[in-house]
C-alpha cells in the first residue's frame, strides 16, 4: 500500500458522516489490514462501535453495583442511568447487527468494499 495517497477532509468539511472515522480508516489501508477504503471505513466504525459498546458495559456494571442510597432521588438517578444506559447498549448491539449485516450483503454480492 505504499505511495497511495489518501486525501483526508479538513475539519471545515462535514459533509460525510464517515468524516470522522477516514484518518482511522487510512490506517488500516496503510498497514495492510484493510484492502479498500469503504471495508477500512466500515472496520473503523466497528471498531469504534466495540469500544463504546465496552464502555457502556462497564458503566452498567457500576450502576447495578452500587448499593442502595438513603436518598430516594440518587435511587431514582441511578435506575433511570442504568435503564438509559441499557437501551444505549442495546442501540449500539443494532448497529453493530448493521454493520454485520452490510458485510454479509456485500460479500454475498460480490460488491467492492
Amino acid at each position: 500500500m505504499t505511495g497511495t495517497i489518501i486525501p483526508l477532509r479538513s475539519g471545515r468539511e462535514k459533509a460525510s458522516a464517515l468524516a470522522t472515522f477516514d484518518a482511522a480508516a487510512a490506517a488500516l489501508l496503510a498497514s495492510g489490514r484493510a484492502t479498500t477504503l469503504s471495508g477500512a471505513q466500515r472496520d473503523a466504525i466497528l471498531t469504534s462501535l466495540l469500544e463504546q459498546r465496552g464502555k457502556l458495559v462497564a458503566v452498567i456494571a457500576d450502576l447495578r453495583a452500587r448499593p442502595p442510597s438513603e436518598d430516594d432521588r440518587i435511587n431514582t438517578i441511578n435506575a433511570d442511568l442504568r435503564d438509559n444506559a441499557t437501551e444505549g447498549l442495546a442501540q449500539i448491539d443494532q448497529l453493530i447487527q448493521h454493520v454485520d449485516a452490510y458485510t454479509t450483503s456485500s460479500q454475498r454480492y460480490g460488491a467492492i468494499g
